[in-house]
């Protein structure tokens, strides 16, 4: 079955998963000293949210959520501000698989769903660098239709939250025709639940998949 309408994960997905641990995350945590300090009107307002006045303690806190990987909603709001910064310096540039890129430009229509928020999203495909000449970057987003968050939709993990989608991009009548991939199984589990078609992407570095075999594997989106 071809597919016209593709929702797709980021991290281990269409970039590699170390992208965010070995290159957002470092970025992000070494301009926390300043962050908590700042006296910029949307950090504030962003910080506010975390209800915890000391910057000491704030600061601890913020780095211990990034530590664990903590699916926050205000974290993830005050990354995508934070990087913001560090895309448009050039200091930072998303390594889009390029068969990824391939697949964003030639499909109908494209969707994307991270736990990052969607600012986030969009820098990351504003910046995406050019597998013929890293110093150059590629702006993505005029292929992208839409994006969708924990703030937007849901937790990744729940059925509701690609309920959710399938509403917002209007496909609640024939969710089959609509191709979820990602690298997390707990994530196309609560897709298949709510109809739609899932497929695991399989990268270099991605964790291993004990029941991988459940599923339609992608090696290469060439395939689609």
């Amino acid at each position: 079955m071809g597919f016209d309408t593709l929702l797709l994960d980021i991290e281990g997905t269409v970039c590699p998963i170390s992208f965010v641990k070995d290159v957002l995350f470092p970025h992000f945590a070494a301009e926390v000293p300043a962050i908590v300090q700042s006296t910029d009107a949307t950090i504030v307002e962003i910080l506010s949210n975390f209800q915890i006045n000391d910057p000491v303690k704030l600061q601890q806190h913020i780095l211990d959520l990034v530590a664990r990987d903590v699916k926050d909603a205000t974290l993830k709001q005050l990354q995508g501000h934070v990087w913001a910064t560090g895309y448009q310096s050039g200091q930072i540039k998303a390594p889009v698989y390029k068969d990824a890129i391939d697949l964003i430009k030639r499909k109908s229509k494209i969707f994307i769903y991270s736990s990052g928020s969607v600012k986030a999203q969009k820098l990351l495909f504003e910046f995406v660098a050019d597998p013929s000449d890293y110093t150059k970057s590629i702006d993505l987003r005029p292929f992208i239709h839409g994006y969708f968050d924990i703030n937007t939709s849901g937790k990744k993990i729940e059925e509701q939250s690609y309920k959710n989608i399938l509403e917002s991009i209007e496909m609640t009548q024939n969710p089959e025709q609509v191709l979820f991939l990602s690298d997390n199984p707990l994530e196309l589990d609560a897709a298949k639940k709510a109809g739609l078609t899932v497929g695991l992407a399989i990268r270099e570095g991605n964790a291993i998949v004990d029941n991988k075999s459940d599923y339609e594997n992608y090696l290469d989106f060439s395939q689609l």
